[in-house]
């Protein structure tokens, strides 16, 4: 079946595509957009909800995507022009193809009622700001094996497209959570949850301390404030990374990424 190529920016199918771009679009709309051969071909491999492929009709649709639609009927395609196409897109050299994408309804306390019988290594985002390190961090954290994220609010958008581009598919199989973060570490500490809050604080522990046994939630700051006040005074411990240079702090990504693996080196040596 031949489809009609789409040319008008005044288009109902386009004009609701565009939404998405901004965050009160996915935020009523429940939808985002993902873009890339790679993104796209995850997002079909997961459960994700693929509802709608867009592609440049003048380059087609990439073969292996296409074997992928072909036993997907419930995915709509949708061809454009290639100037409809730059306006859905948001990287500056365009691969042609991108997908709308149901967010995940994952419930907190569901899964940790579920969960909390179990030791399990949590991630907890305080208020992170830039969506490439948010990105960076969720696929980091999914190597890691780690259980769960949550996103404290005040952060930015878990959807952004420079975060879920970052994530590089993580985003479509990793647990994550946007909560408030303060009622949510009452119920991890409440279930014997450690809580490793990195601080300066003068109580603070080496991040290498023997510290990540039983539930571990560990907590990671606003790039340039660190961990909020009424986040930082429910920590049951206080946890830093050295730093041998001069430089005065770490990137987000970067210090969530050392103590995730320093957690998993210690877990692995108590089996």
């Amino acid at each position: 079946m031949t489809l009609d190529v789409i040319h008008s920016p005044h288009n109902q199918q386009i004009k609701r595509l565009a939404s998405l771009l901004s965050r009160k679009g996915r935020t009523e709309s429940g939808r985002y957009l993902v873009e890339g051969v790679h993104l796209v071909e995850e997002a079909l491999k997961s459960e994700a909800e693929v509802t709608t492929v867009v592609y440049d009709a003048e380059r087609g649709i990439p073969e292996e995507i296409a074997s992928m639609l072909a036993g997907r009927p419930d995915v709509a395609l949708l061809p454009v022009s290639s100037s409809i196409f730059h306006k859905l897109s948001e990287t500056k050299s365009p691969q042609g193809i991108l997908a709308e994408v149901g967010k995940r309804q994952l419930d907190w306390k569901m899964w940790w009622n579920g969960q909390r019988n179990h030791d399990r290594l949590l991630l907890l985002l305080d208020e992170i700001q830039d969506p490439g390190n948010l990105g960076t961090i969720l696929r980091t954290a999914e190597a890691a094996g780690v259980d769960a994220v949550v996103v404290g609010r005040g952060s930015v958008d878990l959807y952004n497209g420079k975060v879920v581009r970052a994530t590089m598919g993580a985003l479509f199989r990793l647990a994550v959570f946007v909560e408030d973060l303060v009622p949510l570490m009452d119920e991890i500490a409440q279930a014997g949850g450690n809580l490793l809050v990195t601080s300066l604080e003068e109580a603070s522990q080496p991040y290498d301390a023997p510290l990540y046994a039983g539930h571990v939630a560990i907590v990671i700051g606003n790039e340039g404030r660190g961990v909020s006040p009424h986040v930082r005074e429910r920590a049951t411990d206080y946890v830093h990374i050295p730093l041998y240079g001069k430089a005065e702090s770490l990137n987000a990504a970067v210090a969530a990424g050392i103590m995730l693996y320093e957690a998993r080196r210690q877990q692995k040596k108590r089996v």
